[in-house]
């Protein structure tokens, strides 16, 4: 489990894939700012024997999401989630957390979320609470799907060499890292190998 993409005064959004699969990001604006924070939560699912098409399977579970939500983007009170009930809008208009997509349907992430991964996000938020107290308020909101295809690692040396000359595969891009910081300590090493060369 691990956080991603914080958005101090940030605001949820909406972005399609190929087929029309709607799925969460966020995003901030210079001189715009919403009285909420925003976050992504991201849990980790690796499959082995006999399964091994994670992508296919984020996308099944995204799309029966999208589908409970009519084709736009779940959202849902986590005390809602804790007692086990949908959120309905009218529940959800009269919160004092205002959700920052407006087109998003208030509804039940768990009917369509896998029993782990959902139990994980609810441990990993109520853990997160006694370091932030408020994070597992009744209020705050869930969105959902929130889903990160990552594509195949590529392959290279310990040099960062591919099998190409002189082409080396760095960040995100390369499937080898998942985040800023990762991708900033893979370019500060590639630096350091670069100059070592040179002398």
């Amino acid at each position: 489990m691990r956080t991603f993409c914080q958005n101090p005064g940030g605001f949820v959004s909406q972005e399609n894939y190929d087929g029309g699969l709607a799925v969460v990001n966020g995003h901030s604006y210079k001189d715009r700012k919403s009285p909420n924070t925003n976050v992504a939560v991201l849990c980790t699912l690796n499959f082995k024997h006999p399964f091994n098409q994670p992508i296919a399977y984020a996308q099944r579970v995204s799309e029966l999401i999208n589908m409970l939500g009519a084709g736009h983007i779940l959202v849902q009170r986590f005390g809602d989630i804790l007692d086990g009930k949908r959120t309905w809008p009218k529940e959800l208009a009269q919160s004092n957390v205002v959700p920052t997509l407006p087109d998003a349907e208030a509804g039940d992430i768990t009917a369509a979320m896998p029993m782990r991964p959902m139990v994980e996000i609810i441990e990993f938020i109520k853990a997160v609470d006694k370091v932030v107290p408020g994070f597992a308020s009744y209020e705050t909101l869930l969105y959902a799907p929130e889903v990160k295809f990552y594509s195949n690692r590529v392959q290279m040396d310990e040099n960062f060499d591919t099998n190409v000359q002189h082409l080396h595969c760095l960040g995100d891009s390369s499937g080898w890292t998942r985040g800023l910081m990762m991708a900033s300590v893979m370019g500060l090493l590639m630096g350091e190998n670069l100059a070592d060369r040179d002398k």
